[in-house]
């Protein structure tokens, strides 16, 4: 239920963002939403170990992230009401230019220590306009249930 709520709120926000371009041919490019919550390991950091642990290991990574062409699409802080709520956090939207790029920035949050402290869960995919995924959904069968092979 979780994947499928996650799945829902990606795709409301793709069709915001894609309503407002002009062009609807595939757009290029690789989508990550991370979406995490503090485990009782980040609880037992003081405030001064926590930023500590943002300004040596978290930021020098986001910088790189960044300047290796990466951008960050939107953060929030989840403040859903609805009964489809989902018991995490925090979410951040990145877009990179390959699936490479954001499997570098999911292997060195691992490295930096990012998941002694959080558990986190992720969704990406290539970047495609709302009837390439809607036909997807469309096509959806048992022996493809998983549409990421439809969509390389």
């Amino acid at each position: 239920m979780k994947q499928l709520v996650l799945l829902f709120g990606i795709l409301f926000f793709y069709s915001i963002t894609a309503q407002a371009q002009e062009n609807e041919k595939t757009e290029g490019g690789y989508i990550l939403t991370e979406i995490w919550k503090a485990k009782p390991a980040w609880y037992e950091l003081s405030p001064k170990e926590r930023a500590l642990f943002f300004e040596e290991k978290i930021n020098p990574l986001l910088m790189s992230t960044l300047k290796n062409g990466a951008e960050i699409l939107g953060t929030a802080i989840n403040n859903n009401t609805g009964d489809e709520r989902m018991d995490y956090q925090f979410m951040a939207v990145w877009k990179f230019p390959d699936k490479e790029s954001s499997d570098k920035l999911e292997k060195a949050a691992k490295e930096a220590g990012f998941l002694i402290y959080f558990d986190q869960v992720n969704f990406s995919g290539n970047i495609i306009p709302p009837p390439m995924l809607n036909q997807s959904m469309i096509d959806l069968s048992k022996n493809n249930e998983h549409s990421s092979d439809t969509m390389e």
